[in-house]
């Protein structure tokens, strides 16, 4: 047992890792305008987080699920929030040193980043959870060789459009991790159910439930 613990597969714990180094850059940003000397001091941890962590992610950790990707449009969110906080320090610290114009020249950048952060949702975070129009094509193309191999004549684009009306899904075109079900945990002893165990068994299901139900609305 004390053996299999050992080699068991290591997660990376993703609600440990990511605070730390959001809470990192948000310092850095933040004070990086009181004293610069944080800056260079910043970048050395973080590239050295970027060789441990490549390192450990590549040969050490072991991933149990995927998320598509979903994570970093919150991680790159909270980063330019921390930009915004170190933004707004700054006009601050202008304010209080009796600064004239800076305070109004530096008023836009809080405003600027808000927008930027609006924009990579709509143009990047969005579109992501959807398949390319390449691999939409080759699902399509993928039904087109289905229906004429069942109908025994030659394969003509558009053929399968028929048939996917009619079993049409709202995931049909989204990335197929994103719409993998969830998964029911095991409780932590064989054969005894815990009260953490069943409550997140029910929160699964409602989650599962809740999803068909907004697929079934959008088709």
């Amino acid at each position: 047992r004390k053996l299999g613990e050992v080699y068991k597969p290591q997660n990376i714990m993703y609600g440990w890792e990511y605070p730390t180094q959001l809470l990192a850059i948000v310092i850095c940003f933040t004070y990086a305008v009181i004293a610069p000397v944080i800056l260079p001091i910043g970048a050395l941890f973080f590239f050295g987080a970027l060789m441990i962590y490549k390192k450990q992610v590549l040969y050490v950790y072991t991933p149990i699920y995927e998320s598509g990707g979903m994570l970093f449009p919150g991680a790159c969110d909270r980063t330019l929030f921390g930009l915004v906080c170190g933004q707004v320090t700054f006009i601050g610290y202008t304010a209080v040193m009796k600064g004239t114009y800076e305070p109004t020249f530096l008023l836009p950048l809080p405003f600027i980043t808000f927008y930027m952060m609006r924009h990579f949702r709509i143009a990047y975070a969005e579109p992501a959870k959807r398949l390319s129009m390449e691999r939409a094509r080759e699902l399509d193309r993928k039904h087109d060789r289905l229906v004429a191999a069942n109908r025994g004549v030659q394969v003509e684009p558009g053929m399968g459009i028929e048939e996917l009306r009619t079993r049409f899904t709202a995931s049909a075109y989204r990335q197929p991790v994103l719409t993998e079900e969830y998964i029911e945990p095991m409780p932590y002893r064989r054969g005894f159910d815990d009260e953490l165990t069943t409550e997140a068994i029910e929160f699964v299901r409602n989650a599962t439930k809740k999803a068909k139900t907004e697929c079934h609305e959008i088709v």
